[in-house]
């Protein structure tokens, strides 16, 4: 095979012809050597995207932070000056701030790649003879592709076998109705791509029905590829709330910078030499927080790696915060809530009753016991009457092969290299689900949705497969998929070996009976049976036929225009009642706990699903989401409800409801957007679920939408905010719990920030009363100072973003999706810490300033340029002892901080403290700053500017150990009155 090849006109050539070209196989598709020669040869299925985290982009982005402008103006005016150490300092901290910010945030968008990369879709082909789950990006030309409803088509493919197939094809062709495909050999080879019927196209959704194509083109060779066009995740514009806000407020901090400046130059009447300038400089910097916006992305992004790591993908940052704020979690059942690994062990006939089958996982293997009913299952199955599978009734054989036949799934062993049976599936959307861990009977592989490979071992535990019946002569002839507005499902199969043709229809009761000719005045009873099968907590589904006229199956169509010629309402007609079948779904054993917690911290928990109602009714309970203990019977009734009655609601009744039903059984897609339009109305934050392709409205509307990555489709994906690697309920609460340590966390961070800058900003202002004897103001800092006191306290705040959550994080109630994130409670703390800190700063820059001057304060006019031994002194050794104070002060802040209330300085508190890297790391990086840059003379008065303490460090540290215990008696107040 060349490349010059993969250009042909794949539409006017026969399917042999393609296959031949392609060296694939219809059947067996590309073995696996060949598919790894094929990469070599045409690389990956990717688009190429200048997108990606490129270096140059992220380093052109910190050239926009305002901070790293200031430190090298700053620099650039103190060179002028002839300041050459401050200037020196300062291009120095630009170069490493840009050096960091950049390193961080590469590394952070790298990071968030990566979660995409976990979330891209994945195609099933056919390798090695045997259907197979793979990354899109691996699809080679020449394998064969299974595209279902609701995929998003992974590669371009000509389609060799289809099955009431429609594509949306808008994305490539502008075309907004879909396209129904045609097995046929197109003449023309300039067709526009919008008539080429027999092609599938990638990036096109499957809007309808399923097919096989033989792939032509991956990557950039597709026609999606040639116009350079791709659906992207999230870019740019995905900032969050918090980050905009957080934009907003760095315009305003900048706008109080330059008040500071004016106001410094105003108390010397603008007639300001250098020192006074450094000083304005000083005052700017006390208000502006340097490397603020890469500590909120890195958070971010490394709470989105962490969720990602407890298997909830993140694919927008936004949704981190508004987790937080989740008030309603509404959740499918199946495969979330419960197990999906279901199994039958409850069937029923009119004639014959019920049947218990022993449960053995996915093997096909177990005895049938015929019961009188439906107590408890063990005392049936030894009590019963044990049934001969060879010697059954011919209704119970029908009730089999309706099972197999009116089912797309398989099962297999996992050593087999053959599927039993072509693996298809029931339900809209729903990916192949491989379940991985071996059952407890045998190690058996399914293939399909859950409640078809159900159906499919009950047939297979009579030796009636699907396997089985086609090799004894039975043929599908047409297939009318699962319609989750009508809720069932047909096939048209002929038994060759007779010529008899059969429709067999599945799906819920209350759908398949009315449209039975042969339940007379039965339907009652059954309509009853479904009831009390259903109050076991297993779903019913009923099983119908109807033998075709044999005038009907003569010169039959091909298979692509079975549908044209046999009309679903028609094949759906004058159907034989055969029987129902009970489906056992576990509830996971962590749902119970899951739902526990999440009523704990105020979140209300809502189950919707298409089972019948009484099942629905019946796992609620087992799972606590409807507690008998606390609710009522009356008050259970009014929480439940059916798809179709709470559609026919208008709104305005549905928003005299007390509360929301909490279950939703029978439940519609339509049904599921009104329930989240429903809740947005009484201003919820609503958490929604959902897999298949008609899930993605309800998806996109809803503040968090989180998608399965086991079942769901990729339609449902790219509308999901999350994506559930493992489809579990539970996972939903750990992300919730994350969301809300990952805001708690900016909160901790941005509130230390602030109570440091706001205290600076304190000083420097207060202390512009300080004056020299030229009645010029005199900076408590110099500018190297400042620029210690940035790098000094930047870990700690990087370190509070990562803290662990709050032992109390689940049992609070939601946060408010309008609240600010400074809160009442956090203006306060910032006011009061700000206020401590200033007060213990300027008692010991003054204390040392005047005492060791006689009174007199600075005793020498332009000490930062002029330095004149014994009149500059005290006033450097204030300087000195000020930083002192406030180095250690802004770690002890720190540790108060990391919670509003609960002590830090117990017992407790101080192990954590010492275990705390950045806490001891910190600590040593201020002792050996000050040291260092106190008491060599060089350093200490060329440089910042200070002088070397003596008694000035027991002045410092007694006030800073003062700060502890008014934090502590502080939040002590808290607990008592607030």
């Amino acid at each position: 095979m060349t490349d010059k090849i993969l250009d042909s006109d794949w539409h006017v050539r026969s399917i042999d012809d393609v296959a031949k070209a392609l060296e694939t196989s219809l059947n067996d598709g590309l073995s696996t050597q060949a598919a790894t020669a094929r990469y070599a040869q045409y690389g990956y299925n990717e688009l190429s995207s200048d997108n990606g985290p490129t270096w140059i982009k992220v380093l052109l982005r910190q050239f926009v932070d305002v901070m790293n402008w200031i430190f090298i103006a700053l620099g650039v005016v103190s060179f002028v000056f002839e300041d050459y150490p401050t200037g020196s300092m300062l291009m120095f901290i630009a170069v490493l701030n840009l050096y960091l910010s950049f390193s961080q945030e590469y590394a952070a968008e790298q990071t968030l790649a990566a979660l995409r990369n976990l979330s891209s879709p994945m195609a099933q082909v056919i390798r090695d003879g045997r259907e197979q789950s793979i990354e899109s990006r691996e699809i080679v030309p020449g394998d064969i592709l299974l595209i279902k409803e609701g995929d998003s088509i992974a590669s371009d493919g000509r389609l060799f076998n289809i099955s009431n197939l429609e594509v949306d094809e808008a994305l490539l062709t502008g075309e907004s109705v879909p396209v129904q495909k045609q097995l046929i050999v197109l003449e023309n080879a300039d067709e526009p791509l919008g008539d080429r019927v027999n092609m599938a196209y990638s990036s096109t959704i499957v809007s309808k029905g399923r097919g096989k194509a033989i792939v032509t083109a991956t990557g950039m060779q597709t026609e999606i590829g040639k116009v350079a066009k791709k659906l992207s995740d999230a870019g740019d514009t995905d900032r969050t709330r918090l980050q905009k806000s957080l934009n907003k407020m760095y315009i305003a901090l900048m706008i109080a910078a330059v008040i500071c400046v004016i106001i410094v130059l105003a108390s010397v009447k603008f007639d300001a030499d250098y020192d006074i300038g450094m000083y304005a400089m000083t005052a700017a910097l006390s208000v502006l927080p340097a490397g603020l916006t890469t500590v909120m992305t890195v958070t971010l992004v490394l709470g989105g790696k962490q969720m990602a790591q407890q298997k909830a993908i993140v694919r927008k940052l936004k949704c981190l915060e508004t987790l937080g704020s989740v008030t309603n979690i509404f959740s499918d059942k199946t495969g979330t809530l419960t197990m999906a690994k279901m199994v039958v062990i409850r069937f029923w006939t009119l004639d014959e009753g019920y049947f218990y089958v022993t449960p053995k996982g996915l093997a096909p293997e177990g005895d049938v016991y015929r019961t009188k009913d439906l107590s408890d299952d063990s005392v049936n199955a030894m009590n019963g009457e044990l049934v001969d599978k060879s010697n059954i009734s011919e209704t119970v054989k029908q009730l089999v092969r309706c099972s197999a036949l009116c089912n797309m799934s398989s099962i297999f062993r996992r050593d087999e290299s053959t599927t039993i049976s072509i693996p298809e599936n029931e339900k809209a959307g729903d990916i192949k689900t491989e379940i991985e861990e071996t059952t407890e009977s045998d190690d058996w592989i399914p293939s399909g949705a859950p409640t078809e490979v159900a159906l499919q071992v009950l047939a297979h535990k009579f030796g009636m497969g699907k396997p089985q019946l086609t090799a004894m002569g039975w043929e599908l002839l047409a297939e009318y998929q699962f319609d989750s507005t009508i809720k069932r499902m047909s096939t048209l199969c002929r038994d060759n070996t007779t010529g008899e043709a059969f429709v067999f229809t599945k799906g819920a009761a209350e759908r398949i009976v009315p449209m039975c000719t042969n339940v007379g005045n039965n339907s009652q009873h059954i309509l009853e049976t479904v009831e009390k099968l259903a109050s076991k907590g297993l779903r019913v589904m009923a099983v119908a036929c109807r033998k075709m006229d044999p005038a009907d199956m003569v010169d039959l169509p091909p298979a692509d225009q079975m549908h044209k010629r046999f009309v679903r309402e028609d094949v759906e007609s004058n159907l034989e009642f055969i029987g129902l079948t009970g489906i056992y779904d576990p509830p996971r054993a962590e749902s119970k706990q899951a739902v526990s917690e999440a009523h704990q911290a105020g979140i209300s928990v809502h189950m919707l699903t298409g089972d019948h109602e009484i099942t629905a009714r019946a796992i609620a309970k087992e799972i606590n989401i409807l507690d008998e203990k606390t609710m009522t019977p009356e008050e259970i009734d009014k929480l439940v409800m059916s798809g179709p009655q709470f559609d026919a609601l208008p709104d305005d009744q549905v928003d005299k409801l007390e509360r929301l039903p909490l279950v939703v059984a029978r439940c519609s897609p339509e049904t599921k957007v009104k329930m989240i339009q429903a809740s947005a109305r009484r201003r919820n934050i609503a958490a929604m679920t959902g897999d298949g392709v008609n899930d993605s409205p309800s998806l996109r509307i809803a503040d968090v939408g989180i998608a399965m990555g086991k079942n769901g489709s990729d339609v449902a994906k790219q509308a999901s905010d999350i994506i559930l690697t493992d489809d579990n309920f539970a996972t939903i609460i750990r992300a919730i719990a994350e969301g809300r340590r990952i805001y708690q966390n900016m909160q901790r961070f941005l509130l230390y920030y602030w109570i440091c800058l706001a205290a600076l900003a304190i000083v420097v202002l207060v202390c512009l009363a300080v004056r020299d004897p030229t009645d010029m103001s005199a900076a408590p800092l110099s500018t190297l100072q400042m620029i210690l006191i940035y790098v000094a306290i930047t870990p700690p705040a990087a370190d509070l973003s990562t803290q662990a959550a709050s032992p109390t994080v689940m049992q609070e109630p939601p946060r408010p999706p309008t609240e600010s994130i400074f809160n009442r409670e956090i203006l306060l703390d910032t006011f009061v810490y700000s206020i401590a800190i200033a007060i213990i700063c300027l008692v010991t820059f003054l204390v040392p300033l005047y005492v060791l001057s006689d009174g007199v304060g600075v005793g020498a006019p332009s000490c930062d340029t002029n330095y004149q031994e014994g009149l500059c002194d005290a006033f450097y050794r204030a300087r000195s002892s000020m930083l002192i104070a406030f180095l250690f002060g802004s770690i002890i802040v720190m540790i108060h901080v990391r919670s509003y209330r609960r002590p830090e300085w117990n017992l407790a508190g101080i192990k954590r403290t010492l275990r705390s890297k950045t806490i001891i790391g910190t600590f040593w990086f201020d002792v050996i700053c000050l040291v260092l840059f106190m008491y060599i003379p060089q350093v200490a008065i060329d440089g910042f500017s200070m002088g070397p303490c003596t008694w000035e460090w027991g002045l410092a540290l007694g006030m800073d150990i003062a700060f502890i215990f008014f934090g502590e008696a502080y939040k002590a107040v808290k607990r008592r009155f607030l």
